[in-house]
């Protein structure tokens, strides 16, 4: 009986947990030899973990799926793959909350998919929302980088994770351009939301 209700409250709190997420405006662009690109919006989550000063992305492209779509250019029918992205972010690189005060430089960060690691430099610009007004002296660092917006592109090639039999994804490139992104602080607890990536060593 003891197992019910901890699998209860696990699971109300995980429905709570989610809830309080924030998504970020994502548009996942699929090209051919550089040409016949194909565009499909929906949302991606970024984390921030304060502790370990280092941010994440996830997307899953099942939200991407446009139901009755009959296109091929896509991920090979990925349309359940998750892919993450990590890079170490220093606290101190984020700028002051202030009227449009912005920074733009480049991490040094890695892809995982399809239980692959690849290196990849991204080039990303934060800055801190128009009218921001956080009184940072509260300590509520949730509410402080909810005063942040972040845009950068992540590209990707497919071949590079999978092996596949069709020969019309070998030149296939992705390109995850997140616009206004939200960033959601990584509290003790949210761990289980990056699990697949969250306890792996940097390689």
């Amino acid at each position: 009986m003891k197992l019910h209700y901890i699998l209860f409250f696990f699971f109300i709190s995980f429905k709570i947990l989610s809830q309080d997420l924030v998504s970020s405006s994502t548009a996942v662009e699929s090209c051919q030899n550089s040409n016949n690109c194909y565009t499909v919006k929906g949302p991606s989550y970024l984390f921030y973990d304060e502790s370990k000063n280092n941010f994440f992305l996830k997307i899953s492209f099942s939200d991407f799926k446009v139901p009755g779509d009959t296109t091929d250019n896509w991920i090979n029918r990925a349309q359940d793959s998750l892919l993450y992205f990590r890079a170490e972010l220093q606290k101190e690189n984020f700028p002051q909350l202030s009227n449009q005060n912005t920074k733009t430089f480049k991490i040094n960060g890695q892809i995982y998919f399809n239980n692959k690691w690849k290196d990849q430099l991204v080039e990303i610009t934060l800055y801190s929302s128009e009218n921001s007004i956080v009184n940072t002296a509260n300590g509520n660092n949730n509410l402080k980088y909810d005063n942040y917006k972040v845009n950068f592109s992540l590209p990707f090639v497919p071949k590079d994770f999978k092996n596949y039999k069709k020969l019309y994804y070998l030149n296939q490139t992705i390109n995850v351009n997140v616009t206004l992104g939200r960033v959601n602080l990584l509290q003790p607890g949210m761990e289980s939301l990056l699990a697949d990536i969250y306890y792996q060593p940097w390689r």
